[in-house]
């Protein structure tokens, strides 16, 4: 993979995967595109939040399914949680944030999101 391919590489944030599940938002990158990234820390969020959710609890499993089989799922390292604390700490990020772009910056990917916390900052696009 080239440097320019990887740069165009995306990590979905939480929020990108609960608007796609609850509204049907951001079809055409997740239906679309092939190797989409997650931090096991999304997957834990989406999972919690669609459990608060009205779905049934098959399409809540359904859902799950599909995130996983749609993403290249990146675990959380201490490379991670090191390089995290420097960014929550410089960036004032929430804690599973700075998690969550740390991934994306250790792994050069781009955050896709909706939360404002990561307006501004390199390798996030936020809508």
């Amino acid at each position: 993979m080239t440097e320019e391919k990887k740069k165009e590489s995306k990590l979905l944030d939480t929020n990108i995967w609960l608007s796609y599940f609850l509204n049907q938002k951001y079809r055409d990158i997740i239906e679309k595109e092939e190797g989409l990234f997650l931090s096991a820390l999304s997957l834990f969020e989406a999972q919690k939040k669609l459990h608060k959710s009205s779905l049934d609890k098959e399409a809540i499993r359904a859902s799950i399914i599909f995130m996983k089989n749609k993403s290249i799922i990146l675990p959380l390292t201490e490379e991670i949680a090191d390089k995290a604390a420097v960014v929550s700490a410089e960036k004032n990020l929430p804690s599973v944030d700075s998690l969550i772009y740390a991934t994306a910056l250790i792994h050069n990917k781009i955050v896709y999101t909706e939360d404002n916390d990561f307006r501004g900052l390199e390798n996030a696009r936020v809508f």
